[in-house]
């Protein structure tokens, strides 16, 4: 699977990541309800990612690759996302938190 860096900035605005100052990177954070819950980042530039960064970048989003793949297509809302992190329990933590 490939990845290049416009289809990251696209995965980024469709999850409206929240985005901090680093130099090297883009970085940011899936915010859910104004908690923070999972770090993610990817490089500068404009060429396609080496080969091991989808992996990563996926893995990092708490998904597996063909989650990854149908996210990256588009064809997944931000809501079917959450959906999956609740499912996972990651969500469900982060919700906890809040309540309390």
């Amino acid at each position: 699977m490939q990845l290049t860096t416009r289809e990251a900035e696209r995965i980024f605005a469709k999850l409206e990541v929240e985005t901090v100052k680093s130099t090297h990177h883009v970085r940011g954070f899936v915010v859910h309800n104004g908690v923070r819950l999972l770090p993610v980042f990817y490089s500068h530039g404009r060429k396609d990612m080496p080969a091991h960064v989808p992996k990563r970048f996926a893995k990092s989003l708490q998904l597996k690759l063909d989650e990854f793949a149908v996210l990256k297509s588009c064809t997944m809302t931000k809501d079917e996302y959450f959906d999956i992190l609740r499912e996972r329990g990651i969500l469900a933590m982060a919700e906890e938190r809040d309540d309390a």
